[in-house]
């Protein structure tokens, strides 16, 4: 479901000014329909992060993007990682045990 700016306002709780700062900075990359902004489950996630950030922890403006940025790079390693386990699930069973064995010896005792 796509939330409107005002319904994100409210839900993250935040100024209309502090979410179109978020979108300019490029925080935040809603859908834009007809000249108004549209949230999906993303979005929505990532506000609330970037409110957390920026409240309960005090980091301050010129740290979140460099924050956002780790964070994108640790989810996208995670998505690489479970493709790469779905393949590896798809070959046989010794070539799976060989790459276990390989991995068990690269990571030490």
């Amino acid at each position: 479901m796509l939330l409107s700016v005002e319904e994100m306002v409210v839900e993250i709780e935040i100024s209309r000014g502090e979410l179109e700062r978020w979108i300019s900075e490029r925080w935040l990359l809603p859908v834009e329909q007809e000249g108004a902004y549209f949230f999906d489950e993303v979005d929505r996630a990532r506000a609330r992060l970037i409110a957390e950030l920026r409240g309960e922890l005090a980091v301050n403006d010129e740290a979140i993007p460099v924050v956002l940025r780790l964070l994108d790079q640790i989810y996208e390693l995670r998505r690489t990682l479970g493709d790469l386990q779905g393949a590896i699930e798809q070959l046989p069973e010794a070539t799976r045990q060989e790459i276990e064995a390989l991995l068990r010896k690269a990571s030490g005792p």
